[in-house]
């Protein structure tokens, strides 16, 4: 259901160019030429620098609708849907991997930690901005910046943000179990128990439970059913399919608990966000 986002390449590119550091890509800048979809699972802390185009983010019942100059930000273990529009001109980005070692740095006590994984869109500024053209020069003229000292900007910037934007960053680091999300997000529309999830990290339903909620505030199945609904408003806005199929192929296996539960998350019926016409799609 949702595919493992690791080294920047995915379907529907049409340019990638990645920079690496000790045998590991921290930096890619790239470009699409025709609309394209994707459900991922982000295991690591990403900034998303948008330079041209148009695309569209769902996290939960949030949409972010960005656009050049947008700063995004995905911390780890983020399960987002993203949906590329490029009919006008060409969607071009670049992302850069946070080092987690050094966002530790900045780590909060528990107790004010935040869920984990959930995204946000930064204001504009012209710092921001002035960064993500330096580094667009850097990619054209193949030139390879240094990365300590680019990493070392990205922090400075981030650091005067708000304070929760670094709390945001570092509420789930380490980030637990990422062998069993990668396979949980893979194989989530075929999960029915507690069990089911714990048999794929190799522990006790006590065990998983703590540690889930440790992370993402909340328990397996409660993220899972999110997660599906999340998928399904997804298939929603970018297909045309049938709302049963589109239910069923989300893992749920009675369409009557679909509509309940979605108009619960969502405040709208299926066919409500499937025709919704807002500033949320239409911009």
């Amino acid at each position: 259901m949702y595919t493992l986002y690791h080294n920047f390449r995915l379907e529907g590119q049409y340019n990638v160019r990645t920079w690496q550091q000790q045998g590991h890509p921290w930096a890619a800048f790239s470009e699409y030429r025709q609309p394209v979809t994707h459900g991922l699972y982000i295991p690591q802390p990403v900034l998303n620098l948008i330079l041209s185009g148009r695309k569209r983010m769902y996290d939960g019942t949030k949409v972010h609708h960005l656009r050049a100059g947008d700063i995004f930000l995905i911390p780890a273990g983020a399960v987002i849907c993203s949906e590329i529009l490029c009919p006008q001109e060409d969607f071009v980005s670049i992302n850069i991997v946070l080092p987690e070692e050094q966002l530790r740095k900045y780590r909060f006590t528990p107790a004010n930690g935040l869920p984990a994984g959930h995204t946000t869109a930064l204001p504009r500024s012209p710092h921001w901005w002035k960064l993500s053209r330096q580094l667009y020069r850097d990619f054209h003229d193949n030139t390879r910046p240094d990365y300590q000292a680019t990493i070392q900007q990205v922090l400075y910037l981030l650091q005067q943000e708000d304070k929760h934007i670094l709390q945001l960053l570092t509420s789930s680091l380490p980030l637990p179990l990422p062998e069993m999300m990668e396979t949980l997000c893979r194989e989530l529309q075929q999960v029915r128990q507690l069990d089911d999830v714990a048999a794929m990290g190799y522990m006790s339903t006590a065990t998983l439970k703590r540690r889930f909620r440790r992370v993402y505030h909340q328990s397996p199945m409660q993220w899972v059913w999110e997660k599906r609904l999340q998928m399904a408003a997804f298939l929603l806005r970018t297909t045309v399919r049938p709302i049963p199929e589109i239910a069923y192929s989300s893992g749920f296996e009675d369409v009557t608990h679909f509509y309940r539960q979605f108009r619960h998350y969502y405040h709208l019926t299926p066919l409500q966000w499937r025709n919704a016409e807002s500033d949320l799609f239409s911009k």
